[in-house]
């Protein structure tokens, strides 16, 4: 039998791009200088909420630091993703307070002597280097990191919505109010049509696997038959089971445990839709005179260093626009930055409302050049303090995730059998200057990659560390790959090959317990990144990390059940000699081992009783007017496995509550 091994790492690895698009300014807007709403960032927070309020007749400008990367198709493509640089910006984080713990990480980059980055943990460093952080890599172009992301599109649990209900008393937020936006913006592509707590006309593609992969891939579906019987069901159901809903709108389904298909945003050849795909398509609507429908005008290459507030006396201060620099790479995270790269000082008014929709990282460094933040801190850096908010760049959190690793009967690779005909595809990694030949075939709708990939599964688990009885861990399966995190593509890597016949299973905390982390101004240079501190398990770590150990203990027994001739498989990561209990020694490992790309609430929505809430239930940020933030920063915690629809989700409901108040001025 022909066989073809399976690709699955290049979804979860896109990072950058080639030369840029030229973007339209869109807009009808007599005053350049002054627009209704100004908005900061294009990501899914600030996207969608731009095209929204324009289609509601305001004018509108998006601000973007990064440029547009549509001509870089694998920025087009769910199942390439690119790897060039452009897309964008590497932070350097810490994923522990303490440095001996955070020097056992073997995701920590180092710079040498003489420029050059390795990653390792602190034993095999060179004595050389200097530790920089745990690579983060960011969206930094238009469409924020939904241009760059794996693509995952999970819905958060029902009750992720109801405790922001519960924290504010705005009922608005309830989890079934949230379904009802979900279905009118979903255009599900993997559900029959009319299929009960879905959409099927709405602007955001969904797409899943109808199993057909998977039936030709006898190695992977011998492992999820082994998964479903670790729970008590039918093994012999896996090919069905791997296509169920995981969006399914049952009143049960933040409890069950289980084998589900994981959808991604993708169109129904497997066309990644991201928030640029919004902004293209508004900006590209045209009147019949040819003139713009919409008042929208994108600005790229803006990069916003303040928020200007008018003082009047008596009232509180109020956003009344932004200054910002115009040039390119002008983010010293940005890989082409260098410090000639100053730009232009610019300024521009909002009529009604400044909104910051930067992420989780940037959001909260702008309110704190702005003087919005922890008094103390800002007084430590000589910056005036307009508005004491404590919660400005606190309770960071993210999704610790690491692999479960094992390694099939004699090391015979996982393959997926071909279709006769088809090419084999470079999924990325091909020679350079070397055509793609399944290119052309998906511009066709063709070839595999206009089909669903082999990691669109997921397997639901409840551990004994769940706090609210519902799932706490989400695990997707890799076939001849573990996935350990990201660094940069320079880098040289201590962490060896992996050998023939592995097979990954990456354990997903949900809903973590830890929220210790901060993002605080290194200076008042807006060029600088901001100093970026997970603390990660310093809060919650008996329940995160005993989940994750309790998910390696359950990733083992399922190895060990593999059917021949691909099992039983050897489990191999963590460590664990047969036979004992290795508990402490799988808490460890997670800790050491763990890391994150789904950071959010920086700058959370909270009750009026909480000191710590940046935000009220209507986006506005606490103590000023004329200002909301509507971005993943906004969450009071990390919603579900994968932020990216939560993030959807959030600027359609802000779009929501800014039309009904620019309605009643």
């Amino acid at each position: 039998m022909a066989a073809k091994i399976t690709h699955c790492l290049t979804a979860f690895l896109a990072l950058c791009a080639t030369p840029a698009l030229a973007v339209p300014g869109g807009g009808n807007n007599n005053d350049q200088d002054v627009y209704d709403y100004v908005i900061v960032g294009s990501g899914p927070g600030g996207s969608p909420l731009a095209s929204n309020l324009a289609k509601a007749g305001y004018s509108v400008l998006l601000l973007e630091a990064g440029d547009d990367q549509s001509a870089d198709i694998g920025t087009r493509l769910i199942n390439v993703g690119s790897t060039s640089n452009a897309n964008r910006w590497g932070f350097y984080v810490r994923q522990y307070g303490d440095d001996t713990q955070q020097q056992k990480n073997n995701h920590l980059t180092w710079r040498r002597a003489d420029g050059t980055l390795f990653v390792g943990n602190g034993s095999s460093a060179p004595a050389d280097a200097t530790p920089l952080g745990v690579f983060y890599p960011r969206g930094a172009t238009l469409g924020g990191s939904s241009v760059i992301n794996a693509g995952v599109t999970v819905l958060p649990s029902k009750s992720t919505w109801d405790e922001i209900w519960r924290k504010t008393g705005d009922r608005s937020w309830s989890g079934d109010n949230i379904r009802k936006i979900f279905t009118r913006i979903e255009r599900n592509h993997y559900l029959p049509p009319g299929t009960l707590g879905h959409g099927f006309n709405g602007y955001l593609d969904i797409n899943g696997n109808d199993g057909e992969v998977y039936s030709r891939s006898p190695g992977i579906l011998s492992v999820f038959k082994s998964m479903i019987s670790s729970i008590g069901g039918n093994p012999n159901n896996a090919l069905t089971d791997v296509t169920r809903d995981l969006n399914n709108p049952s009143p049960s389904r933040d409890t069950t445990q289980g084998l589900f298909g994981l959808p991604f945003h993708a169109n129904q050849t497997w066309g990644r839709f991201s928030a640029r795909t919004i902004v293209l398509d508004t900006l590209a609507a045209k009147k019949p005179n040819g003139s713009p429908r919409y008042p929208l005008t994108l600005k790229t290459n803006s990069l916003v260093t303040k928020v200007l507030f008018d003082r009047p006396r008596n009232k509180k201060p109020r956003a009344i626009g932004v200054e910002y620099l115009e040039g390119a790479s002008l983010y010293s995270a940005d890989p082409r930055h260098t410090s000639s790269n100053t730009g232009t000082k610019r300024t521009v008014r909002a009529r009604k409302e400044v909104i910051l929709s930067g992420g989780v990282f940037n959001t909260p460094q702008l309110l704190q050049l702005s003087g919005i933040g922890p008094k103390e801190h800002l007084r430590q850096l000589n910056i005036s303090v307009l508005v004491d908010l404590p919660g400005v760049g606190s309770r960071l959190q993210d999704n610790p995730e690491y692999p479960v690793v094992g390694i099939a009967k004699d090391n015979q690779p996982f393959f997926t059998t071909p279709i006769p005909g088809e090419p084999d595809c470079f999924f990325g990694f091909g020679p350079p200057g070397v055509p793609d030949p399944c290119i052309d075939l998906w511009y066709q709708g063709l070839g595999p990659y206009a089909r669903p990939a082999s990691n669109t599964n997921a397997f639901m688990l409840k551990t004994n560390y769940s706090t609210d009885g519902e799932l706490d861990v989400l695990v997707f399966s890799l076939a001849n790959f573990a996935f350990r995190g990201y660094w940069p593509n320079e880098a040289v890597v201590a962490i060896p090959p992996d050998p023939l016949g592995v097979f990954g299973f990456s354990i997903v905390k949900i809903n973590p317990i830890s929220q210790a982390g901060t993002v605080r101004l290194r200076s008042t240079n807006p060029q600088d990144t901001p100093l970026i501190n997970f603390e990660m398990f310093n809060t919650g770590a008996d329940e995160d990390l005993g989940a994750l150990a309790e998910a390696a203990a359950w990733g083992r027994r399922v190895y060990g059940g593999v059917e021949g001739p691909t099992g039983p498989m050897t489990p191999t990561e963590p460590p664990c000699a047969a036979g004992t209990n290795c508990f402490a020694g799988d808490k460890e490992w997670a800790k050491d081992q763990s890391f994150g790309h789904h950071a959010t609430s920086t700058c959370a929505i909270g009750g009026d009783r909480d000191e710590m809430a940046v935000l009220d239930s209507k986006f506005r940020v606490r103590g000023v007017d004329g200002l909301r933030v509507v971005d993943g920063s906004a969450f009071p915690k990390t919603p579900g496995a994968f932020p990216v629809l939560g993030t959807f989700l959030l600027s359609e409901k802000a779009s929501v509550d800014i039309l009904a108040d620019a309605r009643r001025w």
